[in-house]
């Protein structure tokens, strides 16, 4: 029968190489007391089924399970609104960079030209007035 090759600590929520194991215990935090055997197979479809959104859990009995991701945070939300808002912003900025270049030239701007940047600048002014907190019941203005 072929030697478990990898172990499972629910302490430390990590795997261990049994072909490290005299690495791990003579370092400073050693081998894991409750290190749990697996099977190569089992370690595999851990790490296949965590690249496709699980997360890999530890059960009452030490060994490690695959479970849905946890729901975010609001303070997780929050700050993806945020990002999302600043995303926004940018994009909205760089549609207007060659209209900015021309007034800072000195140039003309032909009636669609000033058309565009007040809608893209009134654009920017309601995204920046979105209160993130308010994640995830937020209706994102469509780019115009």
């Amino acid at each position: 029968m072929k030697e478990n090759r990898y172990y499972y600590s629910a302490k430390t929520g990590g795997f261990y190489d049994s072909s490290e194991k005299s690495v791990y215990e003579n370092s400073i935090k050693g081998w894991p007391a409750d290190a749990v055997a697996i099977t190569n197979d089992e370690y595999k479809l851990l790490f296949d089924w965590q690249a496709i959104g699980r997360v890999i859990v530890a059960g009452d009995d030490g060994k490690p399970y695959l479970a849905a991701p946890p729901e975010p945070t609001q303070e997780q939300l929050v700050a993806s609104a945020e990002q999302h808002k600043q995303t926004l912003i940018d994009d909205a900025i760089q549609s207007i960079n060659t209209i900015q270049l021309k007034l800072q030239a000195g140039r003309k701007l032909t009636i669609g030209e000033t058309a565009r940047l007040n809608v893209m600048l009134d654009y920017i002014d309601f995204v920046q007035g979105i209160d993130a907190s308010m994640a995830p019941n937020i209706e994102w203005p469509e780019k115009p």
